[in-house]
This record gives C-alpha cells, sequence and structure tokens, in this order.
C-alpha cells in the first residue's frame, strides 16, 4: 500500500475494502474472569491538578495525532508547529514549523525526533530532520520521496520516472550514514505489526519492498529486503493494494473478500525460495448495526494490533483471536464477541463491537479475559473513542453525552484489576505508563494538560 510519507510516515490500516451490512450483529457479549459492574468513581469526572498547564495551544486532534514524549520533553503536535516543552514545568524548548501547516508528521525514537515536512506539491520530495529532543537540535537532515521510520533506522527512497524506478538506502536513524554497500532496487514499505502511535516501530530483518510500481500492471511487485544487508531476496508476492509485511523468513500480503463478509485474506511466501506457505482467512470485527469494521483496527492509520508476528482478529464467528503470521496458525481464539481496539506485549483490548459495547483485557499469551468493563458510553456521532495501552494502565478517551457528564472524558483504568483510577474531563491527547495528557477547556478557554 503506497502513501504519502506525511500522511503517517508509514502509519497504514489494517484494512479491508468497505463491507455491506447484510449479517446480522452477534448478540452475546465478552465473557470474563472479573466483571467490573460499575466504575469506582461516582459523580462528575474529577479534575485533577495538572503537572502544567499551557494556553494558546491549537492542538492537532485529527485521529492520527498524538502527544509523545522523548526523554525529558513531550512533543505537542499543533497546527501549525511541532512543539516540544519541558515534562516538568511545560516551558518551551524547541520548534519546528512546516512551511505549510499541517503538512507534517513526527516520529519519536529513544532520545531523538524524526520531523517529516511534506512539501505539498505532488513528485516534491518530503524533507526529514532527525532532531535531539533535548535541545532541538539537528543531527542530521536529508530529503526523499518515500520515508519509512524504524526505531534504529530510517529508510529513504528515491524515485524517477514516477514511481516506475526506485531506490532505497538504510541510514542509522541517529547519524544518517547509510548501511548498506548500495541501494536496494525498490521502494519500502512501513506495515508493521503493533499499535505505534507517534513512536518508531521496531525494525524487523525483512522489510516489505516494492520492486516495481504496484499501481503498474505489475502482478507480483512484492519483496523483501534484509535490514542488515540490502539484500533483495528472491521470493515474490501478488498486490493487492492492501498490507504486505516481512513476518519470520515470510512475505506475507493481506487482501479483501466482497462486501458484507469481513473476510482478510493472507497469504504467505517463503522470502528466500519464493516458495507459497500458506493461505489463511481471519476476519474484521462488526458494528453493534452489523456493518462490518472494514479495518482489523479501530481507526484508519493503526498498525495490525498485537505484537511480533502475531495479530488481533476476529473469527468467522465474531470471537476473538491471536493470529500468526510468521506461522500460518491460530494461537488462541477467546470467548463471546469483539473487535480489536488496541494492545501491546501484554494484553489485548477488545470492545464488544467495533463502535461501541463493553470492553474486555485479554492476556495476549493465553487469550484469558482478565476483565470486562461495561460500555464507558461514548457517542459514536463524535470524534472516535481513543485508547492508550501502556505500562500498567488502559486510557480510555471519548465523548460522553450523558446530561451529568456530557463533553469529552479521559478514563484511566488499572491494567491487572480493571479498577477506575482517574478520570479527566477533556480530549485523550496522549498518554504513557505515568503521564496522561488532555485538551480541554477551563474557564472558557482551551488548555492543554499535562497530568502524572
Amino acid at each position: 500500500m503506497r502513501r504519502s510519507v506525511v500522511a503517517g510516515i508509514a502509519l497504514v490500516s489494517m484494512g479491508v475494502s468497505a463491507c455491506g451490512g447484510g449479517a446480522s450483529a452477534p448478540d452475546n457479549a465478552l465473557s470474563s474472569t472479573t466483571t467490573i459492574a460499575a466504575p469506582t468513581s461516582t459523580g462528575r469526572p474529577a479534575n485533577p491538578e495538572p503537572v502544567w498547564s499551557k494556553a494558546a495551544l491549537e492542538i492537532d486532534n485529527s485521529p492520527l495525532s498524538w502527544i509523545s514524549t522523548a526523554g525529558d520533553a513531550v512533543l505537542v503536535p499543533t497546527k501549525e508547529a511541532l512543539v516540544a516543552v519541558d515534562r516538568s514545568t511545560g516551558r518551551e524548548l524547541w520548534r519546528r514549523e512546516p512551511k505549510r501547516p499541517e503538512q507534517y508528521s513526527y516520529r519519536v525514537s529513544g532520545d531523538a525526533v524524526v520531523f517529516l515536512e511534506d512539501q505539498g506539491k505532488p513528485g516534491d520530495p518530503a524533507l526529514v530532520e532527525v532532531v535531539e529532543a533535548a535541545d532541538g537540535r539537528t543531527l542530521w537532515q536529508t530529503s526523499a520521496d518515500d520515508v519509512v521510520v524504524f526505531d534504529k533506522a530510517i529508510y529513504t527512497a528515491d524515485c524517477a520516472r514516477g514511481r516506475a524506478d526506485c531506490t532505497s538506502m538504510r541510514h542509522d536513524l541517529r547519524s544518517g550514514e547509510p548501511t548498506w554497500p548500495g541501494p536496494a532496487q525498490g521502494s519500502v514499505d512501513g506495515d508493521t505489526v503493533g499499535t505505534w502511535r507517534n513512536r518508531a516501530p521496531l525494525e524487523p530483518e525483512l522489510v516489505a519492498i516494492a520492486v516495481e510500481d504496484p499501481v503498474s500492471t505489475a502482478k507480483r511487485p512484492w519483496a523483501v529486503v534484509e535490514a542488515s544487508t540490502g539484500t533483495v531476496l528472491p521470493g515474490r508476492a501478488e498486490h493487492h493494494a492492501w498490507h504486505q509485511l516481512g513476518a519470520g523468513d515470510l512475505l506475507v500480503v493481506t487482501d479483501h473478500h466482497a462486501p458484507g463478509d469481513c473476510r482478510v485474506a493472507i497469504s504467505a511466501t517463503a522470502a528466500r525460495d519464493g516458495v507459497e506457505r500458506y493461505d489463511a482467512e481471519v476476519y474484521s470485527g462488526r458494528k453493534k448495526n452489523g456493518e462490518c469494521q472494514n479495518m482489523l483496527g479501530p481507526v484508519f492509520g493503526d498498525q495490525f494490533i498485537g505484537a511480533g508476528t502475531r495479530i488481533a482478529a476476529v473469527t468467522d464467528s465474531g470471537a476473538p483471536q491471536l493470529f500468526d503470521l510468521a506461522t500460518g496458525t491460530t494461537v488462541w481464539t477467546g470467548s463471546g464477541v469483539g473487535s480489536p481496539l488496541d494492545g501491546d506485549d501484554r494484553s489485548l483490548l477488545f470492545s464488544e463491537f467495533a463502535d461501541q459495547g463493553a470492553l474486555s483485557l485479554l492476556d495476549i499469551t493465553t487469550g484469558a479475559t482478565r476483565w470486562t468493563l461495561p460500555d464507558p458510553g461514548f457517542s459514536t456521532a463524535a470524534t472516535q473513542q481513543r485508547t492508550i495501552v501502556a505500562g500498567d494502565r488502559v486510557v480510555i478517551g471519548g465523548f460522553s453525552a450523558s446530561e451529568t457528564d456530557r463533553g469529552y472524558l479521559t478514563l484511566v483504568y488499572d491494567r491487572e484489576s480493571g479498577r477506575e483510577l482517574q478520570r479527566y474531563r477533556g480530549y485523550l491527547c496522549g498518554a504513557g505508563p505515568d503521564w496522561v495528557a488532555v485538551s480541554a477547556e477551563r474557564d472558557g478557554k482551551p488548555v492543554l494538560e499535562f497530568h502524572r
């Protein structure tokens, strides 16, 4: 799936094409080992004092925009600039302003920030700048037609004659030095497993690369390149305009089926000899009205939810499942029905339906349900529910239409027990193991609040 570098730096949806709503939605809810009957907090949401708050920042609240941290810096994406502020005080440290508002994106890797700016004209290369998070010092910069950022490396692609003739190079993330003897023929792709938001994902051993233009008549344009050597391996896969990635020693591609079906077809080819290894199917979740979710993640732009080569999906009956792309097998199948929302290498968060319903946290190793919470009651018509699983906490935000709590709310739960730890009145902008950032209105004025 080819995309603009700034439309997420290789942020991708899990994707299936639009499915019609012919099938009825299952009506059984997720079962659990611990059911939380009601929130532990009652009344109007508490508004504890933040560590700091800042006014006059027009936060970018688009679905793919998140506040992140890098060392002692907090990265705040606004519509006009990426602003870095001190984690303890909120004091501005530095900023990067694109030439065109909102035409930028960023990734965090350790203490470095990768700032990418779209030039706004078709065919113009994107600008790439790697910045020291602490002081805003430029480590190195370049330009490229396509860019993929991983935790240890940046891949750049330079193309001639549109997309028909591209070469890619791997660069050390902090120094910018090329790490391959020469460029690889083709354009690398950034599909990966994991919900990373603005953090750079872990670099796989094999990275998908389009050796021919995917929008041309080429039937098998996909291959993988060894991250360590720059060698393009001989295995090839067909182009389905969806997703492709390396998993173990395989080149894996996904496809969709007919409307109303919700199936996601997965095929795998041995990267080193081109032998077809398996064909399999998983399913996306359904909305409460029975329509397909159309994606394996909650919003366009999410990665495959999961860890390593294992992804969260749904069975044909609507049950949660964990599927291993490296083997083509189901690791476990959960009970009840559900749709993947979020997760990491410890837990997976499912909702009863893709757009609403009870929330359940499943152990990623066994599939056992640790706890289930009632539907938080967030509106499906407003900005979509936002979730973060980090450290020992699960954070959920959305728009409440209730008479007592109308407005955006952010709820923080204990990962182990499901107990509600805290709630904030405001739009969830970001969260980590020990912090939460919300955009709120205080005394009639918009502010950004940073809580610990």
